[in-house]
């Protein structure tokens, strides 16, 4: 009797309440977020006039829209999560990835039109920092070969994105169309949230802090794959690195799926672990 609830008051330490101003933020993302939707992943043609620079081709932009596109599910489902441990795997890449577009903005400042928002960077993670530890208590365990995969793969492409971010002159030779260093930076940013996202995952190992950003992960390759099909004349289809990007998200996204079925399956049986 005594060690359960001593086991019960361990357990609900580890849960941590989302601050307050972390929530504001996560509105203001949604906004914003829904404000790049409408204008680069709609109409990727308009951003001389409705975006923050002006960027050619516009498959280029059409790819930019579709990450915004798959991230927006991120920033609304959050609003309803409990507590930080169910988000920290998506706000904290999304922290650095925002990091590496005001980096890739300050570099380029002279390509971006006047009077655009420029992007803010950083909130209230320092006020969570009491949280328990990620990998500690762990109720809802991931398989481990999954955990692996994701901490790999996710390093792996966020090792290559910030060699690109370093030396964009290298996407630029060899990429599936035209780039700039600032659209080479832009994507890379994208790559390094996405690739943080996945090693964060395997890092945490618990499906119920993970299964909020999974949506992500699910979305990217079929908002991607649009975009790519709707300017499908200005892709080189032959680019091997392209086919390896799109292999990647999509098994990525087919594993977490699976995650999913046997999530609910194991839910419905009233087992948390889904190894």
């Amino acid at each position: 009797m005594v060690m359960d609830r001593v086991a019960s008051a361990s357990v609900g330490s580890l849960e941590t309440s989302i601050w307050w101003p972390l929530r504001a933020w996560m509105v203001v993302e949604i906004v914003f977020g829904l404000a790049a939707i409408v204008t680069i992943f709609l109409d990727p043609s308009g951003t001389a006039t409705n975006f923050a620079w002006p960027i050619k081709p516009d498959v280029m932009a059409a790819t930019l829209g579709a990450f915004y596109a798959a991230s927006a599910i991120i920033f609304i489902l959050p609003l309803f999560a409990r507590t930080w441990q169910q988000v920290r795997s998506m706000v904290i890449p999304t922290a650095l990835f925002s990091t590496a577009m005001l980096l890739a903005t300050f570099i380029h400042w002279d390509k971006f039109s006047v009077g655009t928002r420029p992007f803010y960077v950083w909130f209230y993670w320092w006020h969570q920092r009491r949280s328990a530890p990620v990998g500690a208590g762990i109720t809802h365990p991931l398989p481990g070969m999954v955990r692996a995969f994701l901490r790999v793969n996710g390093l792996i492409l966020t090792g290559i994105a910030i060699v690109l971010f370093a030396v964009p002159a290298l996407l630029q030779q060899s990429g599936p169309w035209q780039f700039t260093p600032l659209t080479v930076r832009t994507l890379c940013g994208w790559l390094i949230g996405v690739g943080l996202m996945q090693t964060w995952m395997g890092w945490e190992g618990d499906w119920r802090r993970i299964r909020l950003a999974t949506t992500m992960l699910i979305i990217l390759p079929v908002t991607l794959l649009f975009q790519l099909v709707r300017y499908r004349d200005e892709v080189h289809w032959s680019n091997v690195a392209l086919w390896v990007l799109l292999a990647d998200i999509v098994v990525v996204a087919l594993i977490l799926m699976v995650l999913w079925v046997t999530a609910t399956s194991r839910t419905k049986r009233g087992d948390p672990a889904i190894s």
